[in-house]
């Protein structure tokens, strides 16, 4: 393919659509034969759109570009939800089920955690988590369970609004909040215990979606007293095991190759 004088802008834009037509990824010299730009520019522009996180190079598979995460989370969270809340829904009611209690699906968008998608079982008590709800950064388990993964600087921006002392046990400091997210990290779960209503619970797993990064957590909450009752391993376990459910409807979504 040969391409006549092009901005840097179309440039970068034709080495995308490159590698997004491939769907399993190009070595540099397969983009510069497939895009018709000349391999030291395609060299210098690929290294330019790595370092910007647009492109992702692999170098376990001979050096291949593959979409890059900043870009997938970009154009992942532009998407409308009305088919994934339909996708994920009969997961979400099947770990309602499992727990006895409500479970929900949350997001990051932008700096914020919104939540998705929510189902109550059939029997026994219920809560609710309106879909599209903020969750609060500092007290909210499923905020806490993505916000853990991400870098320095968008955590910063998620913990940069005034946090609210919603209970005696919510915490307000940013350097608290920040070494909660490192053991959030290590032990893979986050909770919030009476932290946004006195006698509220919840338990939340963050989900690694590949090539898209940890901007899903799948949450459980309800009554303190009732969610204590199971062990927190159980409970983490089980939430873990649906989560890895929602995986391969998450990737679709995103428009990442399965």
């Amino acid at each position: 393919m040969k391409v006549g004088k092009q901005t840097p802008l179309e440039r970068y834009l034709i080495i995308l659509e490159t590698i997004a037509a491939s769907n399993g990824g190009l070595v540099a010299a397969d983009i510069a034969d497939h895009s018709g730009l000349p391999v030291a520019t395609t060299h210098r522009l690929l290294q330019t759109m790595r370092r910007a996180g647009l492109v992702n190079n692999e170098a376990g598979r001979s050096k291949s570009f593959r979409i890059g995460e900043r870009l997938l989370r970009l154009v992942h969270s532009g998407q409308d939800t009305a088919w994934l809340k339909i996708a994920v829904q009969p997961i979400l009611l099947s770990a309602a089920e499992e727990l006895a209690e409500t479970c929900f699906l949350t997001r990051l968008v932008g700096s914020k955690i919104v939540s998705l998608a929510w189902a109550i079982p059939g029997h026994g008590q219920t809560g609710y988590v309106v879909p599209g709800s903020v969750m609060p950064p500092h007290a909210a388990a499923s905020a806490k369970a993505v916000l853990a993964f991400q870098p320095a600087d968008l955590q910063n921006a998620a913990l940069a609004s005034p946090l609210p002392q919603l209970t005696q046990e919510t915490k307000t400091d940013t350097a608290e909040i920040k070494r909660e997210y490192a053991s959030v990290r290590r032990r893979g779960y986050a909770t919030c215990w009476n932290e946004i209503e006195i006698g509220l619970g919840a338990v939340a797993v963050p989900i690694a979606v590949p090539d898209l990064g940890t901007i899903y957590s799948l949450a459980v909450s309800g009554l303190t007293e009732r969610i204590a009752r199971r062990p927190i391993e159980s409970t983490v376990g089980l939430l873990r095991e649906h989560a890895s459910a929602l995986i391969p409807i998450l990737r679709n979504h995103s428009g990442t190759p399965v």
